[in-house]
């Protein structure tokens, strides 16, 4: 380019854009033949010449047209502003999809955050362009939400927009991620978890060996062992006896049991490498244990699994204790008031939350303790503190206050 005598740079093609089109013709033995090309900028910075032909004018730029646009997609995203939300949101699950299927996220995950997305997060805002979903827009949805909902709803309804609308970002779909600049809103659930205490355990087991339900289903030994160790009632009913050691008296927990939509009842690692840990037991749980696995178990078999030695659903498990619950007067209780009690019984015998942390599968107590003292070792004073919450005992004193003044064995759990 020429002005005033001075000769213009040219200036340069962007990554992912071409030049001018420019467009020949041949006449040959076979017929005449149209061909277009121009210069393409590919995302790597270098340019190349990029042509095609065809028996007509039209027909070449055409093919052209669609061979640039082609070599322009690869780099750039395919979502637009002018997408839906719901567009977003599907690619977005499509890709947590495949991190399921490479083992990078629990199924659990992916059916929660669809349950959602289905029944609060797409009535509200799925019809709108991305464009459109604003701070102000998420804000008001997310608190409205938590409001009305709940905190742990809301939470995760902020996450589906976070992950959707960053995936709109990084295609160039929006400038920003309107979820990050939303209100920080209290995630601590209306009921704080609570512990039981001795009575309320005495209570509880009490009610259990009078229920012939409870009895059938071995929810005496289920509880006990929880209260033992701390557990979630997945990861309870997805030990199997390889994992225990009766003569060193150990469980190591490894996996948990979810109910996945589409494919039903699975067995899968623990969340976190954390979760993967080996537990010290009180002697009275290591003799529960030995009764259990004296009528003979093979070693894949489940510690607490069904008459025909398959794994119980825990979705049954938790409608058993429901009823249980109501029958001994503690409705107020859920599984993780068994978590709860076994780290205020430790923390109660003063051990620091570290090792409590542990035996609770937690991932950290602080950046410091995690990386610098010693992980996924059992701690022996975890089984002197169990040693002093065994059922049985409890059980025993009741009876013996109801009857007479005379010893009485507790009974087998």
């Amino acid at each position: 380019m020429h002005r005033g005598g001075l000769t213009m740079p040219r200036r340069s093609l962007e990554p992912g854009t071409w030049g001018e089109i420019t467009t020949t013709k041949e006449v040959t033995d076979a017929g005449t033949l149209w061909r277009c090309r121009a210069k393409f900028r590919a995302f790597d910075g270098r340019a190349r010449v990029i042509q095609r032909s065809a028996p007509t004018r039209k027909a070449a730029r055409q093919a052209l047209d669609d061979a640039l646009s082609e070599a322009s997609a690869q780099g750039q995203g395919v979502l637009t502003s002018q997408d839906t939300f719901e567009t977003a949101v599907t690619a977005w699950l499509d890709d947590l999809a495949q991190l399921v299927a490479m083992g990078e996220r629990s199924p659990s995950t992916l059916d929660h955050y669809r349950h959602t997305w289905t029944k609060h997060v797409s009535p509200a805002l799925g019809g709108l362009r991305l464009a459109q979903v604003t701070v102000p827009v998420v804000d008001r949805f997310i608190v409205s939400l938590h409001g009305k909902i709940g905190p742990a709803t809301a939470r995760t309804s902020r996450a589906i927009v976070s992950g959707a609308m960053g995936r709109a970002v990084r295609e160039g779909a929006v400038a920003s991620n309107p979820a990050r600049d939303v209100r920080r809103l209290s995630i601590r659930p209306k009921k704080a978890p609570r512990a039981l205490t001795d009575e309320e355990r005495t209570r509880w087991f009490l009610a259990l060996a009078q229920s012939e339900v409870a009895v059938r289903h071995e929810l005496p030994q289920l509880s006990a062992f929880m209260l033992a160790t701390g557990v979630r009632i997945g990861e309870a009913l997805a030990l199997v006896w390889r994992e225990v050691d009766l003569v060193a008296g150990t469980a190591h927990i490894t996996s948990t049991l979810i109910r996945v939509k589409g494919e039903g009842l699975i067995r899968k690692d623990t969340k976190t490498q954390a979760g993967d840990r080996p537990l010290v037991l009180p002697l009275w749980c290591v003799a529960m244990l030995r009764e259990r696995a004296s009528v003979g178990v093979g070693p894949d078999e489940p510690v607490f699994g069904s008459i025909n030695g398959t794994f119980r659903d825990p979705r049954n498990v938790s409608r058993w204790m429901a009823q249980a619950r109501q029958d001994a007067g503690l409705e107020w209780m859920t599984s993780h008031s068994w978590r709860k009690t076994t780290a205020s019984v430790l923390d109660g015998s003063g051990l620091p939350a570290r090792v409590i942390a542990d035996q609770l599968g937690h991932s950290r107590v602080s950046m410091t303790q995690d990386v610098y003292l010693g992980r996924r070792m059992a701690d022996p004073r975890v089984v002197e503190a169990l040693e002093l919450i065994n059922p049985r005992l409890a059980l025993g004193r009741e009876k013996s206050d109801e009857t007479s003044d005379e010893p009485i064995d507790g009974e087998v759990l």
